[in-house]
């Protein structure tokens, strides 16, 4: 009689699945309105792709709007779980700073030969007044800012006030302005 020896070995054979659960997270930015329209955006940190977007002005798919004006808004982000988040948010209407120049030079050579002001048609029912040393008004102007080019003054300081209408409230600047040719 012949003799065999056999080894069995035992093998268990068992899949492994992983499941990983994607969270839907976005990040949010926002501009208030203020001399420009204001704007807001989107960015999709994570999420089951695709992922679309839906403003609650109307527009779609577009990671940002622009053009807002002062209101109410919000901003839904959904992925293809159906998961969604949803951001309300307001857009505020903030003041239009006035920039007013500190000094110009009327020398003809083509740079700062006129005093600008900035901003000042958000202000149409502005009043600009520019004194001397000695209180003596030199040049005004109402309603279109118009550069100024400093006329026949002297070089030296002048002194300005700048009227205007913020919101719901009269509002002024004041300060000085350097002409130098």
């Amino acid at each position: 009689m012949k003799q065999f020896h056999y080894t069995l070995f035992f093998l268990t054979s068992f899949i492994v699945s992983f499941s990983q659960t994607t969270t839907l997270s976005v990040q949010f930015s926002k501009i208030d309105q203020s001399c420009e329209k204001g704007s807001a955006g989107v960015q999709v940190l994570s999420g089951k792709q695709p992922i679309t977007i839906q403003w609650s002005n109307g527009v779609s798919n577009n990671f940002s709007i622009q053009d807002l004006v002062e209101g109410d808004y919000s901003v839904t982000a959904k992925d293809s779980a159906l998961k969604d988040t949803v951001i309300n948010f307001k857009i505020e209407k903030l003041e239009c700073k006035v920039i007013v120049a500190n000094h110009f030079t009327p020398n003809g050579d083509n740079y700062n030969d006129a005093w600008q002001i900035a901003q000042t048609t958000y202000y149409p029912e502005f009043e600009l007044y520019v004194f001397n040393k000695w209180g003596q008004q030199v040049h005004s102007q109402k309603g279109t800012y118009i550069p100024w080019d400093g006329g026949v003054v002297a070089d030296g300081t002048y002194y300005y006030v700048f009227y205007f209408k913020g919101g719901d409230k009269n509002k002024f600047l004041k300060g000085d302005v350097t002409i130098l040719r």
